[in-house]
């Protein structure tokens, strides 16, 4: 544990795991988060351990995850407020070089759309760095976010959309009106507005497997089953136990709401997270192999 650099002038309110301090004259220190060396009169500490300090600029982005996490938002916006944060936090460079390796570690990710790549490579760089100081949890999270973030873009490009404008002539007033399914028949009406997150297609996709009533009644359902029956992996997005919804339900209960609200998280949570989406058997691979059409 190093010691206090010198006496303190002003002792901040304390904002989760970090305690700021102005002290009397600028001290030299090495930031713990991004290894810079800085010198100044306000320095934070993390978890009272004087051995990681941190600079202005990583204080602030730390301390709008922890906003965000202790905030009151639904958990989808939270999850979206940190994903922004995540790409702010490696630079044009960093995600170029992050995407070469990626790309050359598995070429499925070439299947990708660059929205999705632009989470995953971001994602993975974070990660590593994070894994080389071995930082805490509050970080950790967003890397979690970003991860979740890339199969949420890959389902709404591949299979929200094509729903959507299947849908472009067809009455959904009654679908927008139903619980289970209304965001998704909501953006498919008007997409302009909020794409479906995680959760809300995870309960259309139960509702699709688990309700025959609405399978018949349903346009929406109705129109979703006829394009999905042109896939190869249709089964495999309808299996009620150990499919698409399973998966999804997985990532968002046990990675992405965790990530998003007050929980500790750690390099193997992040691991899990990682292994269950882009592992070798992982989430989003499956649902590329899906959605191939039949010739």
């Amino acid at each position: 544990m190093q010691s206090v650099p010198s006496t303190f002038v002003k002792r901040y309110p304390q904002r989760g795991p970090m305690q700021q301090y102005r002290f009397e004259s600028s001290s030299a220190f090495h930031c713990f988060r991004c290894g810079r060396s800085k010198k100044s009169k306000l320095i934070t500490v993390y978890m009272d351990d004087w051995s990681k300090r941190l600079c202005n600029g990583c204080y602030g982005r730390l301390l709008s995850i922890y906003n965000i996490k202790s905030g009151t938002d639904p958990l989808d916006i939270r999850a979206d407020k940190m994903a922004r944060i995540l790409l702010q936090m490696v630079s044009r460079d960093e995600k170029l070089s992050a995407k070469k390796l990626l790309l050359k570690s598995d070429r499925r990710s070439s299947a990708l759309s660059e929205n999705a790549l632009r989470f995953l490579i971001s994602s993975e760089f974070l990660a590593e760095k994070l894994a080389s100081r071995s930082e805490t949890y509050l970080e950790w999270s967003g890397a979690l976010i970003g991860i979740c973030k890339a199969l949420e873009i890959e389902i709404i490009e591949n299979i929200i959309w094509p729903l959507a404008q299947g849908c472009s002539k067809l009455d959904l007033t009654q679908d927008m009106l139903d619980k289970d399914v209304g965001k998704v028949a909501r953006f498919c009406h008007d997409t302009n507005g909020r794409a479906p997150e995680l959760g809300a297609f995870s309960h259309f996709l139960q509702t699709v497997i688990h309700s025959k009533v609405r399978r018949k009644s349903s346009n929406l359902i109705s129109k979703f089953i006829d394009i999905i029956s042109g896939w190869t992996g249709s089964q495999w997005i309808l299996h009620p136990s150990n499919g698409l919804h399973h998966g999804i339900r997985l990532l968002t209960m046990n990675f992405r709401n965790k990530a998003a609200h007050i929980d500790d998280l750690y390099e193997h949570d992040y691991q899990k997270c990682r292994d269950l989406v882009i592992g070798p058997n992982g989430i989003l691979w499956h649902l590329h192999i899906a959605i191939e059409k039949h010739k």
